[in-house]
């Protein structure tokens, strides 16, 4: 049998040992560089990012009120009403006697729609406390903007004769748009209403936060959003 050559294996032993120094070395220090990198850039969901400690300061006025284009005004509340009125042709105009008079009625459907004006927010109207971390949207009150009137719920009643006076009520174009006018007006005073106000009020508030703190919370999510009125 042969005798083996001591110093060979020796040698062998050792660069085996080195190369596996190496690679474990190598391995480690990708995992660590990998361990150390930080991009500051925290995933919230598929649209939104956070900057975790990035050092840049972000102006949430200048974020809300660049989404003004996508706002403008909120319909934040619509009420319906029905109001009517009565037409009255009589016979002899100075004589007040039903068996001279021919009388309809009118009734109209409407619905106000209350709105809260995103048109004209400012940076004024963002109020940012950095320290408390919360974001303050001052907006105007709800108001009624729209009357609509259904065509198809114009109501026109028979006309009810009088024992002399008989046939269709005559009307001008001037007469209808007095008529038009006269309800359009019941309908506002329905409408504007101290209790109609409040509510929409109390839904003007929930609405902008609803569409502002998804903005609030993407930026940064330790800070909290309030809605007050100006």
């Amino acid at each position: 049998m042969q005798k083996m050559n001591v110093p060979k294996i020796t040698c062998v032993v050792l660069i085996i040992a080195i190369c596996a120094t190496l690679i474990w070395g190598a391995f480690q220090e990708k995992n660590a560089s990998k361990e150390a990198y930080n991009d500051g850039i925290e995933q919230i969901d598929l649209d939104s990012i956070y900057l975790v400690d990035s050092g840049v300061q972000v102006d949430f006025a200048e974020v809300i009120v660049g989404t003004q284009e996508e706002t403008r005004k909120l319909i934040v509340s619509t009420q319906q009403a029905i109001v009517s009125i009565e037409l009255t042709d009589s016979l002899i105009k100075k004589l007040d006697y039903d068996f001279l008079k021919k009388t309809q009625k009118v009734s109209y459907t409407g619905t106000g729609y209350f709105i809260v004006d995103l048109d004209n927010l400012t940076k004024d109207n963002i109020i940012q406390d950095k320290q408390n971390k919360t974001v303050t949207i001052q907006i105007g009150h709800a108001y009624l903007e729209t009357i609509e009137i259904d065509p198809n719920k114009i109501i026109i009643d028979e006309v009810k004769e009088g024992l002399l006076a008989r046939g269709d009520i005559e009307l001008t174009v001037k007469d209808y748009n007095s008529i038009e006018k006269e309800l359009r007006n019941q309908l506002e005073a329905k409408f504007k209403t101290a209790e109609n106000g409040q509510n929409a009020d109390a839904i003007a508030l929930r609405m902008v936060k609803e569409v502002y703190e998804p903005i609030v919370k993407a930026i940064d999510s330790n800070y909290t959003l309030y809605v007050e009125f100006e």
